[in-house]
């Protein structure tokens, strides 16, 4: 049973496979070119490319998505630190009521993460 961490660890990869000749800003000024392209066709009214154009824009939604997932992940685990941090400062000056709130606090917290409410 694995136990929760508040860092990630490095998980076991299996290929890691780099191209040898890949340029990343020549393959966006394509994409966004064959976009542009594929826009001046449906403006002069050939509607064959329309599903592709629809398609291109779904695909950089989900890699936006992915990139705000990572970040939110990161402010989690800095939240979830600086709270640890004030309980044991908070325990420290004020003694046991300070953790009775961090505790009662933290389990509203909890409680409000599992329904999805926050």
């Amino acid at each position: 049973m694995k136990f929760p961490s508040l860092f990630k660890t490095p998980r076991y990869q299996r290929f890691n496979i780099t191209p040898r000749y890949y340029d990343p800003v020549k393959e966006e000024i394509e994409q966004r070119t064959s976009l542009i392209k594929r826009e001046l066709q449906l403006q002069k009214g050939d509607h064959s490319s329309a599903g592709s154009l629809h398609a291109s824009r779904l695909s950089g939604s989900f890699k936006k998505a992915r990139n705000s997932r990572k970040s939110s992940i990161g402010l989690m685990q800095m939240v979830i630190i600086m709270l640890l941090s004030a309980g044991l400062v908070g325990y420290l000056y004020f003694g046991n009521v300070a953790l009775y709130i961090f505790l009662l606090v933290s389990s509203v917290l909890l409680y409000l993460k599992v329904k999805h409410i926050l």
